[in-house]
């Protein structure tokens, strides 16, 4: 039995998503707040309370808005073309990735932001059609790649202390591992 896609309806995830990030955006900047408190601390007990909150606190206007249409882009392919896995992808691009950022990365500020969720899913896109070779997934292989061709280089260290190269990096090896792990599912 056929079902019936749409992209309004494979939107919904990442809409959730990016309202929570604009909601806290706001939120922080009318009440005064410094969520960044809540981001990832690494290897810190209350630092785990990131593995949650970060993705969904931002540094300032140019940050969120970095994040919001690659997670709503993205985001919408995932769940439009491989609705039976996109909710595990986006959820170990989501978990995964920022578990691995507490655990292993630099300790000396607290990572925030979606940036670890965008390349989780802009890898698997990339990598599943390159894993499965079917027309349909190296299509979308291209697009991602002329879009977000340049996120290769995020993922390499940088002199600037306040990117978390590492959400990258996590981000881009969760992605890539799932379209692996994940090449020979039912995708529809």
């Amino acid at each position: 039995m056929a079902t019936s896609r749409s992209i309004i309806g494979s939107s919904i995830v990442p809409f959730r998503m990016v309202f929570l990030m604009w909601l806290a955006f706001v939120l922080e900047r009318l009440m005064g707040w410094d969520l960044s408190m809540f981001g990832i601390q690494p290897r810190s007990l209350i630092g785990m309370v990131g593995i949650i909150a970060a993705p969904l606190i931002h540094a300032n206007y140019l940050h969120i808005v970095s994040n919001t249409l690659p997670i709503l882009f993205l985001g919408a392919a995932l769940f439009y073309y491989y609705p039976k896995i996109a909710g595990t992808v986006f959820l170990r691009s989501y978990f995964m990735t920022n578990f691995l950022v507490w655990l292993v990365a630099r300790g000396d500020n607290s990572h925030i932001g979606a940036s670890g969720v965008v390349y989780g899913m802009a890898f698997f896109l990339i990598f599943f059609g390159l894993f499965r070779r079917d027309f349909v997934s190296l299509v979308i292989s291209l697009i991602v790649i002329l879009f977000y061709g340049t996120l290769f280089y995020g993922i390499l260290p940088t002199s600037d202390p306040r990117i978390s190269f590492e959400s990258h990096l996590f981000g881009a090896l969760v992605g890539g591992w799932s379209a692996y792990s994940l090449r020979k599912a039912q995708v529809e």
